[in-house]
């Protein structure tokens, strides 16, 4: 009997606390409503059968032999090869994994966002693959791409969390973030990817003042607690002009939107995919706004954050 499991993880945004959190300050970090499945069934052949789906249609697919995940087929060599590198890197933790009573596996996913938003295509494949294999995601994001950790405690959330990484290991508290000025939140698609191991390995040469670490806890630890528009405003911007100051990179607001009366902020990796943008005006005129500027793809806080 060939049986079929199936599971979901939850992609993510980072409010604050972009590569600061590497170093153990605490991050604000909400799960959206939209994420990746991974559907697993049993198969007659002695291969490994991976079909990727997105949005618009077949993302890759690529199939290995068993037991040995000799590469028989994989048109999009670059994806093929990544994937192949988790499925050897969860081997490794758990050398059990990819035995089957019958012969092989068809594996089908399907992300329900583009990939080039940032909204974690590689955190919930790493989660929903190490529920599959019954290994520690952390774990296994470690092995393969990196990073905090938020996004993989994203993928299992279902409300805004605070992350912190305290002596290596990850601190994951739930909070109830539905401020009463949500509406007037958005999340405004930049136009542009950023490849955040790559920014990742920038950040690690660059210096900061360890009393930096401090002040972004304090200012997510100030953001939970506000309840004024006006308030969250001012510290998301202290939070940007604090990040600039580090980075050596001018705000997203100088760059994009000066001039604009509320607050911008980048999110996760400076210079790409989504930013977090206050207004005052009713979403007709955001909508117009927005679209003038050339950005067609942007959500409201309600509409996009799990909770």
């Amino acid at each position: 009997m060939l049986i079929t499991k199936s599971w979901f993880s939850a992609g993510k945004l980072l409010i604050t606390g972009e590569y600061l959190v590497l170093s153990g300050a605490k991050a604000l970090a909400v799960p959206l409503n939209v994420g990746q499945h991974l559907s697993v069934s049993g198969s007659h052949e002695k291969t490994l059968h991976w079909r990727a789906m997105k949005p618009d249609g077949l993302w890759f697919q690529s199939i290995f032999s068993l037991p040995g995940l000799k590469t028989i087929y994989s048109p999009e060599k670059e994806l093929g090869e990544k994937l192949k590198n988790i499925l050897l890197a969860i081997l490794s933790l758990n050398p059990y994994f990819l035995n089957n009573d019958e012969k092989g596996f068809e594996v089908d996913t399907i992300l329900e966002f583009d990939p080039e938003y940032g909204f974690g295509s590689s955190s919930t494949l790493i989660n929903n693959m190490a529920k599959w294999a019954d290994v520690d995601p952390y774990t296994l994001q470690k092995l393969t791409f990196g990073g905090s950790g938020y996004d993989i405690a994203c993928a299992s959330a279902k409300r805004p969390l605070v992350y912190q990484l305290v002596n290596e290991q990850s601190e994951v508290t739930k909070v109830d973030f539905q401020p009463a000025f949500k509406d007037h939140l958005y999340f405004v698609y930049s136009g542009r990817k950023q490849r955040t191991a790559e920014s990742l390995l920038k950040f690690k040469h660059t210096p900061f003042d360890k009393n930096d670490i401090n002040t972004i806890s304090s200012i997510t630890e100030a953001i939970l607690n506000t309840e004024k528009l006006d308030d969250f405003e001012k510290l998301l911007t202290e939070h940007e002009l604090l990040m600039s100051k580090i980075l050596h990179l001018s705000p997203v607001k100088d760059q994009l939107f000066p001039g604009h009366q509320g607050a911008v902020k980048s999110l996760g990796a400076w210079g790409g995919d989504f930013m977090l943008i206050t207004f005052h005006d009713d979403p007709a005129k955001v909508k117009k706004y927005l679209k003038n500027k050339g950005f067609d793809v942007f959500y409201r806080y309600g509409e996009i954050v799990r909770s």
